[in-house]
C-alpha cells in the first residue's frame, strides 16, 4: 500500500512539474496557410555611389502551424529580378529567416536575416555576396476586404556586401543600404494568420 502511494505521489509530482513548465510559455499559432508565395515591386540596394535597381520580387516560405518559444521563425527564399546596374542585367537570390518576436494584432514584428548572391544573368556568374538583417513586420490578411497578408522590410543600412570568390563585386564592398519594400502574399487564402499567446 505504501509503495502504491509513493508511486502515485511521484506520478502527480511529475505531472505538476510538466504543467508548471508549460504554464506561461509563449505559443505562436498560424491558423492560415503554411505554404507561402508572395510578390513585390522590388527595391534599390545602394553601395556607396552605386545603386542596383530591381523591379520585381518573388518569395516562397514555410510558416509552421504551431511554435512554442519567444521567437516564431519562418524560413524561405526570395529572388529580386530583373535588376540592372550600368546596363548590366542581374538578379539577387537570397535565403532568409523571418523571426517574429512581438505581436500586436494584426501585426507581427521582428527581423529578417538574409544571405544573398548577386549574379549576372549572362552566364549566371556570381559576383557579389550580401548578408545581414533588417527589421520587418507582417500584417495578417483581412478577409472582409480581400486583403492578403504582407511583409514590409524597413529601410536598412545593416547589410554588408563583399566580393564573391574569384570575382570582384560590381557594386563595390562595404555597408549596403536597402530601400523599404513590401512583399504581398498572392491571396488571402494563401496567407498565414499569426497570433501569439500570451
Amino acid at each position: 500500500m505504501i509503495a502504491r502511494i509513493v508511486v502515485l505521489v511521484s506520478v502527480l509530482t511529475s505531472l505538476f512539474a510538466v504543467m508548471s513548465s508549460t504554464t506561461g510559455a509563449v505559443t505562436w499559432t498560424n491558423t492560415g496557410s503554411t505554404v507561402i508565395h508572395a510578390t513585390g515591386p522590388g527595391g534599390i540596394l545602394n553601395i556607396g555611389a552605386n545603386a542596383l535597381s530591381c523591379t520585381g520580387t518573388t518569395a516562397s516560405a514555410t510558416a509552421a502551424a504551431n511554435s512554442v518559444g519567444s521567437i516564431y521563425s519562418v524560413p524561405g527564399t526570395v529572388t529580386f529580378s530583373p535588376c540592372t546596374l550600368a546596363g548590366q542585367s542581374m538578379y539577387i537570390h537570397c535565403a532568409f529567416t523571418l523571426t517574429g518576436s512581438s505581436f500586436t494584432s494584426p501585426i507581427t514584428t521582428g527581423a529578417a536575416d538574409v544571405t544573398c548572391d548577386l549574379r549576372l544573368v549572362t552566364g549566371n556568374t556570381k559576383v557579389c555576396h550580401i548578408e545581414g538583417s533588417t527589421l520587418d513586420h507582417y500584417i495578417n490578411p483581412t478577409a472582409a476586404t480581400n486583403t492578403p497578408g504582407k511583409v514590409t522590410l524597413t529601410t536598412s543600412s545593416s547589410l554588408t556586401t563583399t566580393h564573391s570568390s574569384g570575382t570582384s563585386c560590381l557594386l563595390g564592398t562595404g555597408p549596403s543600404h536597402l530601400s523599404e519594400q513590401t512583399i504581398t502574399v498572392t491571396s488571402v487564402a494563401g496567407s498565414p494568420i499569426i497570433t501569439r499567446h500570451p
